[in-house]
């Protein structure tokens, strides 16, 4: 009995050792360019409405023309009650300065 025990011992240790969770892995693709903010200056344009940005995950667009980036909200449900509370139609891209970022 014990020689049949130490067997499966060990091919279960086998298993999980040949496993390759990596490849397994349900994990979402998180691209360079998605970055979660941080925080809001009071001189940024979108200040009053920092309650619905700080801390939602967005991706940068690109650089804006004078200052800011231009960025894009990751889950649209941020997107949608950002435009209800500023009353746009529906904007996709916004123009964020002053804003700071998880690295």
């Amino acid at each position: 009995m014990k020689d049949f025990n130490d067997l499966v011992r060990r091919s279960i240790k086998q298993d999980f050792a040949n496993a390759n969770y990596k490849r397994n892995a349900r994990a979402p693709k998180v691209h360079k360019r998605t970055k979660r903010v941080k925080e809001l200056t009071e001189q940024s344009g979108y200040y009053k409405f920092r309650k619905l940005i700080v801390g939602k995950l967005v991706k940068i667009v690109g650089p804006g023309i004078v200052c800011g980036v231009w960025v894009e909200f990751v889950h649209d449900a941020d997107r949608d009650a950002l435009n209800r509370a500023g009353g746009w139609t529906d904007k996709r891209r916004f123009l964020l300065d002053g804003a700071r970022f998880d690295e």
